[in-house]
């Protein structure tokens, strides 16, 4: 699926329409897989923020298909840490959700730490039907990889 400028404006418009309202003092995006999703994550923190008061964002690395997970899974041990001490929400955000495998892991490591499983807000701008993983809110469910027209060749989806 081809997303140009224009459908991805209109994805990210229709996305916002959808979420919920947070204490952007207490809630914290998750930005999952920052090579792509960042638009879409600094969308969101700034749709929510009230009086000024923006959403913090968290750059979340997650391994590409076929790379081992366990560095990332490490990496993300030490940042969420201190989530729950900071946080009562989290809002993960992606802009593809493909296999739904990086968000499998990142919720139950955000369960393992204390947060509930309704403090935990999953959004996907698209998400693939074939996902094992269900957003909550999704913009725009998809049969086929999604290519953004901002992309450029990368060896880790051949």
């Amino acid at each position: 699926m081809y997303i140009d400028f224009l459908k991805e404006y209109e994805l990210i418009q229709g996305l916002l329409e959808k979420l919920p309202r947070v204490d952007p003092y207490d809630t914290v995006v998750l930005n999952v897989s920052p090579d792509y999703s960042s638009t879409v994550s600094m969308h969101i923190a700034h749709h929510l923020s009230e009086e000024g008061s923006m959403l913090d964002m968290v750059g979340v690395e997650v391994p590409y298909p076929g790379e081992d997970k366990d560095y990332y899974e490490m990496e993300f041990k030490k940042k969420c840490r201190f989530l729950p001490i900071l946080y009562g929400k989290v809002i993960l955000v992606e802009a593809a959700v493909l296999s739904g495998n990086n968000y499998t892991w990142i919720k139950q490591m955000l369960l393992d730490r204390g947060f509930k499983d309704e403090d935990i807000i999953t959004v996907a701008l698209t998400e693939m039907n074939s996902s094992k993983f269900k957003c909550d809110y999704v913009q725009a469910y998809i049969d086929s990889m999604p290519e953004f027209y901002w992309e450029r060749y990368n060896k880790h989806w051949d």
